[in-house]
């Protein structure tokens, strides 16, 4: 039993720190890469899943537009491609360094995640249901 949870800590640990190198990297193309190399990670890079199936956009769609203008400090495009990009990327760094260090304990405590939860769903719904009366 304490093998088996040794072995999903460590595949934990590895997966946060892929994803947090993920969101760095954009960072990082945002900042330093050309606009050929821009270009190609947003338009080229991961796909979504239920826009894909659905048609429909996800809570995150628009966030690998929003990583790489926020790392060639391009706040206000940032914002335009997803309103709480600056907001879900932080978040999503500090939470895959708590997994990292091992304090994913943290995450259980209090009532953070159900107001996060919510706030990514009134985004979602408002993105979703705006563009029905401005058209």
């Amino acid at each position: 039993m304490a093998r088996t949870h040794r072995i999903h800590d460590v595949a934990a640990r590895l997966a946060a720190a892929l994803w947090a190198s993920c969101i760095l990297f954009g960072l990082a193309v945002g900042a330093a890469g050309s606009a050929a190399t821009q270009g190609t990670l947003v338009n080229d890079g991961p796909g979504c899943p239920l826009r894909a199936v659905t048609g429909l956009p996800c809570p995150f769609c628009g966030m690998t537009h929003a990583t790489v203008a926020l790392g060639g400090g391009h706040w206000r495009d940032a914002l335009g491609f997803h309103p709480l990009a600056p907001l879900v990327i932080a978040a999503m760094l500090a939470l895959m360094a708590m997994i990292i260090i091992g304090r994913s304990d943290v995450l259980s405590r209090g009532r953070r995640l159900p107001w996060i939860l919510g706030a990514i769903g009134a985004i979602w719904v408002a993105r979703l249901v705006i563009p029905l009366f401005t058209s």
